[in-house]
């Protein structure tokens, strides 16, 4: 596996990818292998290859059924996440209803269709409803909004239950992320989240932007912008917030803390 590794470590995903496919051909049964090529097709965003490749990891290796489960729930999530680039809002998704979620799906609708002027209209709109409600986060303190302006004050999570969830900050209280345990998490933060409901589960965090095209945007090793109508920036590659007038990576964060907290107890989401 260290050849795999070293690709990654240099931001060339591809190359990874076809090493694992020779490594299989030869030695079909090496099920860790299939797992992480499982992986890094979601990273790669190819989901039905990997859907595939996780349907033959469950139907010969038994012990890999539970990982496989939850892959699949997390694959479903994702389906959604890119479902939004559309301008569609799937049945996966689980988000507050309201003036900023309907900005944004106009938003991505606009954008898909070519509806330049609507498109602009609905960014200035979702800038204007996004919370300033301030969070700690290293150094940086202030209100927080992604750096992509089709997101602004939303952030995106994928649940193990299959949900592909919208927070806007103001229903955040905090986000605590874990250590990278597996290739995917390099990409697909999982991290422990609080609500101000009271609410708290644990869930991924996409650190890269949906659209990322080139092996090392995709793997978070870069960020690039682009301007798909006057006055809107997309992102690929690494997220990046902008908290208080400060561009911060999400990449090796460890807490983003809510200034004011609420008091209500905690149930599980």
């Amino acid at each position: 596996m260290e050849p795999i590794r070293q690709y990654l470590s240099t931001g060339e995903l591809t190359p990874a990818i076809e090493a694992i496919q020779a490594h299989l051909r030869e030695a079909p049964s090496a099920s860790d292998w299939r797992a992480c090529l499982v992986e890094l097709l979601c990273i790669a965003n190819d989901l039905e290859r990997a859907d595939q490749v996780l349907e033959h990891l469950a139907r010969h290796h038994p012990d890999w059924l539970a990982g496989a489960a939850n892959l699949r729930q997390l694959l479903r999530a994702q389906q959604a996440r890119l479902a939004l680039r559309e301008g569609q809002l799937a049945d996966d998704v689980v988000a507050t209803p309201g003036e900023s979620l309907e900005a944004l799906l106009k938003l991505h609708a606009e954008l898909r269709s070519g509806g330049m002027d609507a498109a602009s209209e609905a960014a200035r709109a979702l800038e204007e409803a996004r919370s300033t409600v301030h969070f700690q986060c290293g150094d940086q303190a202030g209100p927080v909004r992604d750096c992509d302006d089709t997101l602004n004050g939303y952030l995106e999570a994928l649940g193990t239950d299959g949900h592909f969830y919208l927070w806007q900050w103001d229903e955040l209280e905090s986000i605590r992320f874990e250590a990278p345990a597996s290739p995917l998490e390099w990409v697909w933060r999982r991290a422990r989240v609080a609500l101000t409901s009271g609410r708290q589960g644990e869930v991924l965090l996409p650190l890269t932007y949906a659209n990322s095209q080139t092996d090392a945007q995709k793997l978070g090793r870069e960020t690039d912008w682009v301007e798909p109508a006057p006055g809107i920036v997309t992102g690929l590659g690494l997220k990046l917030l902008l908290v208080g007038d400060e561009a911060v990576p999400l990449e090796g964060r460890v807490e983003l803390e809510r200034q004011s907290r609420a008091g209500a107890d905690h149930e599980t989401v």
